[in-house]
C-alpha cells in the first residue's frame, strides 16, 4: 500500500504545479486587461489623442430621431464639445452620471455642446438609464462599440473627451468625470 501512495505522489505534485501555473497566468491576464480608466497609461491603446483632430462620427440618436455625432469640422459643429462615453451596465458610469447630468443641466459645460455616446447597451436599458439620471444632452447609440472602441480606441468606460471649437482634442479624462472636472476641462478649452 505505501508503494502505491508514493508512486502517485509525483503525479499529484505535477498536477498541483500545473494548477498553480494556470492560476498565476489567469491573475496575470486579469491584471494586464483592466479597464482603461484603471491602467497606468490608458493613452497607450487610445487612437484619439490630445492635440489631434477629434475623430468624426455619426450615431443614431437614442430618441430614435436623427443622428448624434461630430461633424467633419470637429467639435459640436464648429463649437467646443464635451463627449461623454458611458453605458447603463458600467458601474462607474452609474455613479458618475447623476451629478454629471445635473451639472450639465445647470450650465457647467458653458457654451460647449455636450454629446453622449452610449456604448454596447440595449436600447431599453440606455433609455431607462438616461431617463433615471435626467440626462438632457443628446445621446448617440454605439451598440457595437464602433465609435467607442473603433474610432476612439477606448477599452473601458466612462471616458470624457474635451474638444475645442476647431475640432482639436484638448483633454481626455479616463474614468468618472465629476462636475469640478467638467468645469475645469471646459475652462481649459475656453468654452466657459
Amino acid at each position: 500500500m505505501p508503494a502505491r501512495v508514493s508512486a502517485r505522489r509525483p503525479l499529484l505534485i505535477a498536477l498541483l504545479i500545473g494548477l498553480l501555473v494556470v492560476v498565476i497566468g489567469v491573475i496575470s491576464l486579469l491584471i494586464r486587461h483592466q479597464p482603461s480608466s484603471q491602467n497606468a497609461s490608458p493613452l497607450a491603446t487610445t487612437t484619439a489623442q490630445v492635440g489631434k483632430p477629434v475623430p468624426t462620427f455619426r450615431l443614431p440618436n437614442l430618441t430614435g430621431v436623427g443622428t448624434v455625432g461630430v461633424a467633419e469640422n470637429g467639435g459640436g459643429m464648429g463649437k467646443a464639445a464635451v463627449l461623454v462615453f458611458f453605458a447603463s451596465w458600467c458601474g462607474p458610469c452609474q455613479q458618475e452620471m447623476p451629478a454629471l447630468a445635473a451639472a450639465v443641466s445647470n450650465g457647467a459645460a458653458g457654451t460647449a455642446a455636450v454629446i453622449g455616446i452610449d456604448g454596447a447597451d440595449g436600447q431599453a436599458a440606455a433609455q431607462a438609464f438616461v431617463k433615471k439620471d435626467n440626462v438632457t444632452f443628446p445621446v448617440g447609440v454605439d451598440s457595437v462599440y464602433a465609435v467607442t472602441s473603433g474610432e476612439f480606441g477606448f477599452a473601458g468606460l466612462p471616458e470624457t473627451v474635451f474638444v475645442n471649437g476647431k475640432g482639436i482634442i484638448t483633454e481626455i479624462h479616463f474614468g468618472a468625470t465629476t462636475p469640478a472636472l467638467l468645469r475645469q476641462g471646459v475652462r481649459a478649452m475656453g468654452a466657459q
